[in-house]
C-alpha cells in the first residue's frame, strides 16, 4: 500500500515555484519531463473560458484560485493564459513569494513589466512622510491610478493578467487587487489570482474580494479515483490500474503534485520504489546530484524559489550554470520561459530544512552581502541579515530594514513599512538609547499610517521614556506630533499630555516646535469639551507660529483655531483663517491644506447664505480633487453637493450624492464618515417629516454604536418621534432635557440645542423649548452652521425660533421669527425650506385669527410640497386649509344673501344694479346693506368692499 505522504516539518521560509511540478508546464532543459493532464477539471476550464469571453465583451471578472499546495492552481492558471492565446488577449503575469523582504506591491511589479503604464504609476508614486494626513488619501490615488492603468491597456485587446500565490501577498498588494476588483464589472481584464488557504493578510483580504461583485471563486479539491485511473492509464502500463488508482487516491487524496511523484516511482508491477513520504520524496531529486551541484541547491534555496545564476555566483564563490544544468536533468528544478526555479515550493523547502543552522545562518550571510553589493531590494538585504550569525548582523539587519521601511512608506506601502520599521526596532535590542527611541519614532508613525492607532499612541509613550533618558527633547516633540486627524477624546488626552510632556523639555527658543505642541494641546482640549481654554491656547499658538516663520507651524495654529471657534459667532475671523490656509498651501508641506481652507469656507459660505460662494468653493475643491485624485476631497465634494442640492430642493439629486460620498468612504476606509451619511439622511427626514420603518431600524442600529457623542445619540428620540412612538421618544429625550443650560459654546454647540429643539417641539416639550430659544435667540439670523463641518444645512435659522416660540405659547414672537425665515428663505431659493417656513407662519396666523394670511401661506406651502413630493408635508398643508375654510364659515356673520351684496359692492355695483342682477328690490338692497354694515362694524361701502377684497 501507497502510505499518506507527510508534510514533514515546516522550515522558516515556504518559496513558491513559477509552476508545480506534475501539474506546471514542459520543462526545457537536457530531460524535459512530459506535461501531466489535465484530468477532472472540466467545470473549472470552463469557469475560466466563460471569463474570458466576458472580459471580451466588456464584463471582467476575478477568478480566485484557491487549494492546497501541489492541487493544480498554477496548472490551471497556465491553462487560462494557453486560452487567451486562443482568443489572442495580451497576458501579464506575476506572483508574490514567500520571503519577508519582498518588496511592497511585488506581484504587481512582476505583472508591470508587461503593462508599461502600470509599470509608470508604481514607479512614479511617492509620498511625502510629512504630510500624514494625507497618507490614505496618496495610497488611494496610486490604486485608482494603478486600476486606471490596467483598464485602459485592456481597452482595445483585452488582458489576461494572471497574479499567483497571493497568500504570500503584502497588504498594498492585497489592496489593489481589492481596488481592481471594484472596478473589473466594465472592464475587458479577466484577472485569476491563485492561493492557498492561510492566516494572515490575504485571509483577511478574502472576505472583502469575494463580496465584489465580478468575483467568482474555484475551489480545487483532489481528483476522483476516477480521474487518478484515466491518468494511471495514460502514462504507465501496470496490470491493474483501477487497483494502483484505488491505492494511490487512499494514499494522497487525490492531489495531483503527490500522485505524479509517487507515479514516477512506481514499478511495472505497480509498487512504490524508495520512501514515500512527501519530505522524503522531495528530497529524493536532489539525492543523485553531486556534492557541488547539491551545495549550490543550498545557497540557492537560501535565496529563495526563483534562481537568479549571477547572485548565485556571487553567494557560492562557483560558476553555476553546468551544475544548475544537472539539477534541472534531476528535475530538482525546471525552466518555465526564461524562469528558473525549484519545481515546487516543496521541493526548495525540504532542501532548505537539511541545512545545519550553521550552516544556514552562514548561507545567509553571505546572501546579504551579494545582495548589498548588487544593490538587491533593501527588505530581502535585512531579512538575510536577521536569519545571520556574526556581532554585525544585528547592525546590519537594523540598517537595511530601516532603509526598507522608509521606502516602503514613499511607495504608499504602508503596511510594508510598518512589517520593516518593527523588524529594525527588533534587530536593535543592544543599540544606544538614542537609536531606540528613533527606530520607535519610525515604528509609532508606521503604525499610525496602517491605522494602528492604540499601537502607535503607546509606541509615541515608550519614545517619550526613551527620549528623556536620552536628553534629546526634540524627539518627544516628534512623539507628540505622529497622531493627527482623528476626534477620538481619549487618544486626543493622551496627545495633549505627551504635548505638555514635551513642552516641559523644549527650549523657549524652539518656537515652531513649541508653536505645533501647542496647536496640538488646543485641539485636545477641545475635544474635551473644554472650549474657553482652546481659544486661548488656541490664539498663542497661532501668534507663536506666525512669529516662528514656519508655514506648517502656522497651518497647525490655523487649525487648531479653526476648530476652537467652531460655533455660529466666529464666522469672520473663521473666513480669515480659512482663506490664510489656502495662501500657506503652497509654501508648507502639507497640500491637503488648500483642501481644508476650500471646505471651511463651503461652511461659512452655507452660513451666510451665499450659494454663489458655496458654488465657487465647490468648484475649486473639484480641481483640488481632479488634479491630485485626491479621494477625501472628492469625498468633500459629493457630501456638500448633497447639502447645496437639499437646501435648494433637488431632493433626488441630493440622494445620489450622499450615496456616492459613502461609497467613496467605504472605499478609503473612513468610518466616521457613516455617520455622516446618516446624518444627511436624518436631515432629509427632517424636510420630509417622515422615515419608513427599515431606514429608521438602520439608523437606530448605527446610533447604538455612537456611544458619548450627544450630538447622534439625540437623534434617537428624533428617529422613535418621526414614527410616532412618542412613549419611546420621550423616555430617550430626558438626558437631553437639562441639556442646553450646561453645553458651553464651542464645536457643535449650535448643531446639537439646535437638534434638541427640533425635538422638544416634535415632542411637544415646552419646558426644554424655552431653554433652548434663550440660548439660540441671542445670535444673528444666519443659514444654520458652524464651521465644525456642515453636514445638512437647514436653512434660516429663525425658522426654528419660531417653531420654539410656538411650542412656548408665545405666538406673536412665533409670527416675527416666521416672517424672518421666509424673507430669508426665499432669498437664496431655498424651496422646502421656504414651504416650511410659510406653513409655520401660517400655522401662527391661525392662531391669532389671521385667517384670510394664513390661508395665502398655506396654499403657496401645499403648492410647493407638491411640487418637491412631500407628501406628509403636503398633507399638514391641506389639514390646516381645510381648518382655515372651517373657521372661515362658522366664524362668518353675512347671511348667504348679504354675503352675494357684499360681492357685489366689491365689484362697484350701485344699489340699483344689484337690485336689478339679484332681482330684489332696491329697498331690499338697502335694508341689507344696513345690515352688512352693522354686523361688521362698517360704516360706507367703501369699506364693505375693502372687508370683502381683504377676506379673499
Amino acid at each position: 500500500m501507497v502510505s499518506p505522504p507527510s508534510l514533514g516539518r515546516a522550515g522558516p521560509a515556504r518559496i513558491s515555484a513559477s509552476t508545480q511540478c506534475g501539474t506546471g508546464s514542459p520543462l526545457i532543459g537536457d530531460t524535459p519531463e512530459v506535461e501531466a493532464p489535465i484530468v477532472g477539471r472540466d467545470r473549472e476550464l470552463a469557469e475560466l473560458r466563460a471569463g474570458l469571453v466576458a472580459a471580451a465583451g466588456g464584463s471582467g471578472r476575478l477568478v480566485l484560485v484557491g487549494g492546497d499546495a501541489g492541487i493544480g492552481k498554477t496548472r490551471l492558471a497556465v491553462a487560462a493564459t494557453a486560452m487567451a492565446a486562443e482568443y489572442g488577449v495580451p497576458v501579464a503575469r506575476g506572483q508574490a513569494v514567500d520571503d519577508p523582504g519582498m518588496p511592497p506591491l511585488w506581484p504587481w511589479r512582476r505583472l508591470a513589466r508587461d503593462v508599461a503604464a502600470l509599470h509608470r504609476v508604481l514607479t512614479d508614486t511617492r509620498f511625502d512622510p510629512a504630510d500624514a494626513e494625507g497618507s490614505a488619501t496618496a495610497r488611494f490615488a496610486m490604486l485608482a491610478d494603478a486600476t486606471d492603468a490596467l483598464v485602459a491597456a485592456a481597452a482595445s485587446t483585452g488582458l489576461l493578467v494572471v497574479l499567483e500565490d497571493m497568500h504570500w501577498a503584502d497588504r498594498t498588494s492585497l489592496r489593489l487587487l481589492a481596488h481592481v476588483a471594484s472596478e473589473l464589472d466594465t472592464a475587458r481584464i479577466l484577472v485569476v489570482a491563485t492561493y492557498r488557504d492561510a492566516d494572515g493578510a490575504f485571509a483577511d483580504a478574502l472576505p472583502d474580494l469575494v463580496r465584489a461583485p465580478a468575483t467568482r471563486t474555484v475551489r480545487l479539491a483532489g481528483l476522483t479515483r476516477e480521474d487518478v485511473a484515466g491518468w494511471v492509464r495514460r502514462t504507465t502500463s501496470v496490470a491493474d490500474p483501477d487497483e494502483l488508482a484505488t491505492r494511490l487516491t487512499d494514499g494522497t487524496g487525490g492531489n495531483p503534485l503527490y500522485v505524479r511523484m509517487l507515479l514516477d516511482r512506481i514499478t511495472d508491477s505497480g509498487e512504490v520504489t524508495g520512501h514515500p513520504e512527501l519530505h522524503r520524496l522531495m528530497l529524493a531529486r536532489l539525492d543523485g546530484l553531486s556534492l557541488r551541484a547539491r551545495d549550490v541547491l543550498d545557497a540557492a534555496s537560501v535565496l529563495g524559489e526563483r534562481i537568479e545564476p549571477a547572485l548565485l555566483a556571487a553567494v557560492t564563490g562557483e560558476e553555476p550554470a553546468a551544475l544548475l544544468d544537472e539539477a534541472v536533468a534531476a528535475r530538482a528544478l525546471q525552466v518555465d520561459g526564461d524562469v528558473l526555479a525549484f519545481t515546487h515550493a516543496l521541493v526548495r523547502d525540504a532542501a532548505y530544512q537539511e541545512l545545519a543552522p550553521s550552516a544556514r545562518a552562514d548561507l545567509h550571510r553571505r546572501c546579504a552581502l551579494a545582495l548589498a553589493a548588487t544593490g538587491g531590494a533593501p527588505g530581502r538585504i535585512a531579512t538575510h541579515w536577521r536569519r545571520a550569525d556574526g556581532p554585525d548582523a544585528a547592525g546590519e539587519c537594523t540598517r537595511w530594514a530601516t532603509v526598507a521601511a522608509r521606502a516602503a512608506t514613499a511607495e504608499l506601502a504602508y503596511d510594508e513599512a510598518l512589517r520593516f520599521a518593527a523588524l529594525a526596532l527588533a534587530a536593535a535590542e543592544h543599540a544606544p538609547v538614542r537609536d531606540r527611541a528613533v527606530l520607535t519614532l519610525d515604528l509609532a508613525r508606521a503604525e499610525f499610517l496602517t491605522g494602528e492607532v492604540d499601537a502607535s499612541l503607546d509606541h509615541c509613550r515608550a519614545v517619550a521614556r526613551l527620549a528623556e533618558d536620552a536628553e534629546a527633547p526634540e524627539l518627544i516633540a516628534d512623539a507628540a506630533l505622529v497622531i493627527t486627524g482623528l476626534g477620538d477624546p481619549v487618544l486626543l488626552t493622551a496627545v495633549g499630555q505627551l504635548c505638555t510632556t514635551a513642552l516641559r523639555h523644549l527650549p523657549p527658543d524652539a518656537t515652531a516646535p513649541r508653536a505645533r505642541l501647542l496647536a496640538r494641546r488646543a485641539m485636545a482640549v477641545t475635544a474635551a469639551g473644554a472650549f474657553d481654554l482652546a481659544r486661548e491656547l488656541s490664539a498663542d499658538a497661532l501668534d507663536l507660529a506666525e512669529r516662528s516663520g514656519d508655514p506648517d507651524a502656522e497651518l497647525d495654529g490655523i487649525h487648531a483655531r479653526h476648530l476652537a471657534l467652531c460655533a455660529p459667532q466666529f464666522l469672520a475671523e473663521r473666513v480669515a483663517l480659512a482663506n490664510r490656509a489656502v495662501a500657506l498651501a503652497d509654501t508648507a508641506r502639507q497640500p491637503h491644506a488648500s483642501l481644508w481652507g476650500h471646505v471651511w469656507l463651503v461652511d461659512a459660505a452655507f452660513q451666510a447664505g451665499d450659494l454663489a460662494a458655496v458654488d465657487r468653493e465647490l468648484a475649486l475643491i473639484e480641481q483640488f480633487a481632479a488634479a491630485r485624485q485626491h479621494a477625501v476631497a472628492w469625498w468633500h465634494l459629493h457630501r456638500l453637493r448633497a447639502t447645496k442640492a437639499a437646501l435648494v430642493g433637488k431632493l433626488d439629486a441630493a440622494r445620489e450624492h450622499n450615496e456616492t460620498a459613502r461609497a467613496l468612504a467605504e472605499r478609503i476606509g473612513a468610518p466616521a464618515a457613516k455617520g455622516m451619511y446618516h446624518a444627511f439622511r436624518h436631515g432629509l427626514a427632517q424636510i420630509s417629516g417622515t422615515i419608513d420603518a427599515a431606514s429608521a431600524e438602520e439608523s437606530l442600529a448605527v446610533l447604538s454604536l455612537v456611544g458619548d457623542v450627544a450630538l447622534a445619540r439625540v437623534y434617537v428620540p428624533f428617529v422613535h418621534a418621526l414614527l410616532g412612538d412618542l412613549d419611546q421618544a420621550r423616555a430617550t429625550f430626558e438626558e437631553f432635557r437639562a441639556m442646553p443650560d450646561a453645553v458651553e459654546v464651542g464645536p457643535m454647540w449650535a448643531p446639537l440645542l439646535s437638534q434638541i429643539g427640533e425635538v422638544a417641539c416634535m415632542l411637544d416639550d415646552a419646558a426644554t423649548a424655552d431653554l433652548v430659544y434663550r440660548r439660540l435667540s441671542t445670535l444673528d439670523p444666519d443659514f444654520s452652521a458652524d464651521g465644525s463641518g456642515v453636514v445638512f444645512c437647514r436653512a434660516a435659522s429663525p425658522h426654528l425660533l419660531g417653531d420654539l416660540a410656538m411650542t412656548c405659547g408665545r405666538t406673536a414672537v412665533a409670527i416675527d421669527h416666521y416672517r424672518t425665515a421666509v424673507e430669508m428663505n426665499a432669498r437664496i431659493g431655498a424651496r422646502p425650506f421656504l414651504a416650511l417656513s410659510r406653513l409655520g407662519l401660517a400655522q401662527a396666523l391661525v392662531t391669532e385669527g389671521d385667517l384670510p394670511a394664513a390661508r395665502t401661506l398655506a396654499t403657496q406651502a401645499a403648492a410647493e410640497f407638491r411640487a418637491l413630493d412631500l407628501p406628509v408635508r403636503l398633507a399638514a398643508a391641506d389639514r390646516l386649509l381645510r381648518r382655515i375654510g372651517t373657521e372661515e364659515r362658522t366664524s362668518d356673520p353675512l347671511s348667504p344673501r348679504e354675503s352675494e351684496v357684499v360681492e357685489l359692492i366689491a365689484q362697484a355695483l350701485t344699489n340699483r344694479q344689484i337690485a336689478s342682477r339679484l332681482v330684489l328690490s332696491e329697498r331690499t338692497v338697502e335694508t341689507h346693506v344696513r345690515s352688512v354694515l352693522a354686523k361688521l362694524g362698517l360704516r360706507t361701502r367703501t369699506e364693505i368692499a375693502a372687508w370683502s377684497l381683504r377676506s379673499s
